[in-house]
């Protein structure tokens, strides 16, 4: 969905206003992951969104999934609890 240049001081908020349409944000969180050990290592972003019930967060995956944003597709999913919680957010 996003790209570190698109990382700004407004994405968490623009992230949590998009996503209230489906119910209520808890947390938003914005990730960075290497995707090697290289220096020079692509980095992906993820962006996390914890919602009050799970039947909130499975209606914003069908009504996201697929859609466009600053040119690219979302892929939306749901992420399993127990890593979350965990903070494995690498899967």
């Amino acid at each position: 969905m996003v790209t570190l240049d698109d990382i700004d001081d407004d994405l968490e908020e623009e992230v949590t206003s998009e996503c209230s349409r489906y119910g209520t944000v808890n947390k938003v969180l914005i990730y960075q992951e290497k995707q090697g050990l290289e220096t020079d290592a692509d980095i992906i972003v993820k962006i996390f969104v914890v919602f009050a019930k799970p039947t909130e967060a499975e209606s914003t995956v069908k009504s996201l999934n697929g859609r466009w944003f600053g040119g690219r597709v979302i892929t939306a999913e749901l992420y399993d609890q127990a890593k979350f919680d965990a903070n494995d957010l690498s899967h």
